[in-house]
């Protein structure tokens, strides 16, 4: 009976130390997968990718406000084309600016973070990258 409860501590003994082994094998497989230079490469790619078509829908909403300055009368065909797919152009900016802030603001995403990086990299991804658009103006 002695050597009964010893074969059973043994056994619950490697049953915990390989449970914990393993859950050990699983976090370094997750921080490997998360923080590797690949990995790294590939979020700060996604963010200036993000960045670069926020910037192209901007730029394209200030095109069609000045194009909505210099149409006089306001219910005139061409003023509510052009403000209509401007208001289209807006919500998709503030859809790519809800994507970024939620992505920046992530765990795995705090690299980009201005003030999080090494003091040798002078230009860090902005934390938010703009505000959002909520009127226009006119």
């Amino acid at each position: 009976m002695n050597n009964f409860f010893k074969i059973v501590g043994i056994v619950a003994l490697i049953f915990f130390v390989s449970l914990t082994l393993r859950m050990c094998g699983d976090a370094s497989n997750v921080v490997q997968k998360e923080f590797s230079p690949s990995a790294m490469l590939k979020k700060y790619e996604y963010f200036k990718d993000l960045s670069s078509a926020i910037d192209e829908k901007r730029a394209t909403i200030d095109v069609y406000e000045s194009q909505l300055k210099g149409i006089t009368d306001h219910s005139d065909f061409q003023y509510q084309q052009t403000q209509a797919e401007m208001m289209g152009l807006i919500s998709m900016h503030n859809s790519l600016c809800s994507e970024y802030n939620s992505a920046m603001s992530k765990f795995n995403y705090a690299f980009c973070n201005k003030g999080d990086l090494p003091a040798t990299n002078l230009e860090p991804l902005p934390r938010e990258i703009k505000p959002y658009i909520s009127s226009i103006n006119q």
